[in-house]
């Protein structure tokens, strides 16, 4: 029986009203960006993955495209393109230039354009095929959802986030007009829009699409079926991005990394994103509810079951409860892992977060060396620090990478203690801004014998962009911090939680 925290775990607690990727955001842990490596010719990981969406088939494409499709991911984009532009030149002296059978060519070629990098004739290519099909089924069909959501990739990848948001927005507009506002074929799309909005911080808008696609699935009738743990996780995230933010922020007014469109919803009290309330008890519930409704629909996954758990737990570590999440880590490993053989970290599911993928330096224990998943600590939250200014005479190509490698213990609390830098290169240049963001990292504790235990002689390198002008660098970084903000006089530090 899984312990109590603050409270029992409710059966049928639901707001009135995620999809996997946006688990991977911050499930509990800081992942987020695709390292894609395309030249011409190449698809990016990114690509490959969204291509095996139903939301990327195209209605109308036959076997005739089959083999075209799959030259353009891998890495024959180039013929792939020869091929699909002389089709469409046939289609349009046969046919005109406005037909339907153009819609499924001029989409590919803008797919071999896209792994070509050429962003903007892509963009060409997919304004015309969808403007055609608009033409040819009307101004809401659902067979522009494929041509929209590519256009949508197209924007993020030029870095234009409001042409993104107009199109994420606009395809779901499609599907609810296609499909319905209240059915469950809607909830792709509106996924989709949610994890948008998480992804350029609207945590506001973002929760209202998690908490719709709850009312769709309770109103079918699936409200405690596995189905609702994707827009319960996240309504969690939503609550835990808005609370801890993943970026450093010096002040509650200080909202100048939260940079993206406004979303195109109308609701008023939506236009502020970062709204200071009580996130822990809505997150607290659902994450509850995952538990309950994993435990009641799939006892024999006790995986998932796991990761429910110890989920529920970095919620109340998060929030300063260490010994409710404590009790809930110590019953995850002394009566579901201590029974089976379970990968170490439960955060291979969790979702991506927009600070990008922040790993401690220890390496995280395996399934071959221990059956645990907490034999050493996990970074579960850092507040990525600033990168260095950039001078104004710095081009792109003078960018250098340097580090700042910190060690430090891990006490019961899940805090750090002791810290002091390693190493660092440039010295002094970033040390400070990266001492200040582990003092408030969070990480799941060590647990030995299913007790929390300091976790001694660990450590963590944060990578950043910087440029070689040290004048430049002693002038922005003296004119940007404040008083308060000097940096300590040693580089070690005093215990900051009793063990």
């Amino acid at each position: 029986m899984l312990p109590k925290t603050s409270g029992p775990i409710p059966n049928n607690v639901l707001p009135p009203r995620l999809s996997n990727r946006v688990l991977q955001l911050c499930g509990f842990v800081l992942i987020w960006v695709f390292s894609a490596h395309a030249s011409a010719g190449e698809l990016d990981l990114d690509d490959s993955v969204l291509r095996e969406s139903k939301m990327y088939e195209l209605s109308g494409a036959d076997e005739s495209y089959s083999f075209v499709e799959q030259q353009i991911y891998r890495g024959e984009a180039g013929s792939a393109l020869n091929r699909l532009n002389t089709e469409i030149e046939q289609i349009e002296l046969i046919r005109h230039r406005y037909h339907e059978d153009l819609i499924v060519p001029l989409t590919l070629a803008g797919d071999a354009l896209m792994v070509q990098r050429e962003f903007d004739k892509a963009l060409d290519n997919y304004e015309r095929a969808r403007h055609i099909a608009r033409v040819s089924t009307g101004l809401f069909a659902e067979s522009q959802l494929p041509v929209v959501y590519r256009e949508a990739d197209a924007f993020r990848r030029i870095g234009d986030l409001g042409s993104t948001a107009k199109r994420e927005e606009y395809a779901y507009e499609i599907a609810k007009k296609a499909f319905g506002d209240y059915t469950l074929e809607t909830l792709d799309s509106l996924y989709r829009l949610a994890d948008f909005y998480l992804e350029t911080y609207n945590y506001l808008s973002a929760r209202s699409l998690y908490n719709r696609a709850l009312g769709i699935i309770e109103s079918h009738q699936l409200g405690n079926a596995p189905e609702a743990i994707t827009a319960l996780r996240g309504i969690a995230v939503s609550h835990r991005l808005a609370r801890f933010p993943p970026f450093y922020v010096h002040s509650a007014n200080d909202n100048s990394r939260f940079e993206g469109p406004r979303p195109g919803l109308t609701v008023s009290d939506l236009e502020d994103q970062h709204i200071a309330f009580n996130n822990f008890p809505a997150g607290e519930k659902a994450l509850q509810r995952i538990v309950e409704i994993q435990r009641k629909n799939t006892p024999e996954d006790s995986e998932a079951l796991a990761q429910a758990i110890t989920a529920l737990g970095d919620w109340h570590l998060m929030f300063g409860r260490s010994n409710a999440a404590n009790v809930l880590y110590k019953h995850v490993a002394t009566e579901v892992d201590a029974t089976t053989q379970l990968p170490a970290s439960s955060d291979a599911d969790a979702p991506a977060d927009p600070a990008g993928p922040m790993v401690p330096d220890t390496p995280t224990v395996s399934e071959t060396q221990l059956p645990s998943r907490f034999a050493d600590p996990t970074l579960i939250y850092f507040p990525v620090p600033n990168d260095p200014s950039v001078p104004k005479t710095a081009t792109p190509d003078q960018g250098q990478k340097g580090f700042v490698k910190l060690g430090f213990d891990v006490g019961t609390t899940g805090k750090i203690r002791k810290l002091k830098t390693l190493e660092a290169y440039p010295p002094k240049l970033m040390e400070f801004r990266v001492r200040r963001s582990i003092r408030q990292a969070v990480f799941r504790p060590r647990l030995e014998n299913g007790v929390a235990v300091v976790a001694g002689n660990q450590s963590y390198t944060h990578y950043f962009t910087f440029y070689p002008n040290p004048e430049d660098y002693i002038e922005t970084e003296a004119a940007s911090s404040s008083p308060e903000e000097s940096p300590p006089p040693s580089t070690a530090e005093p215990e900051d939680d009793p063990v």
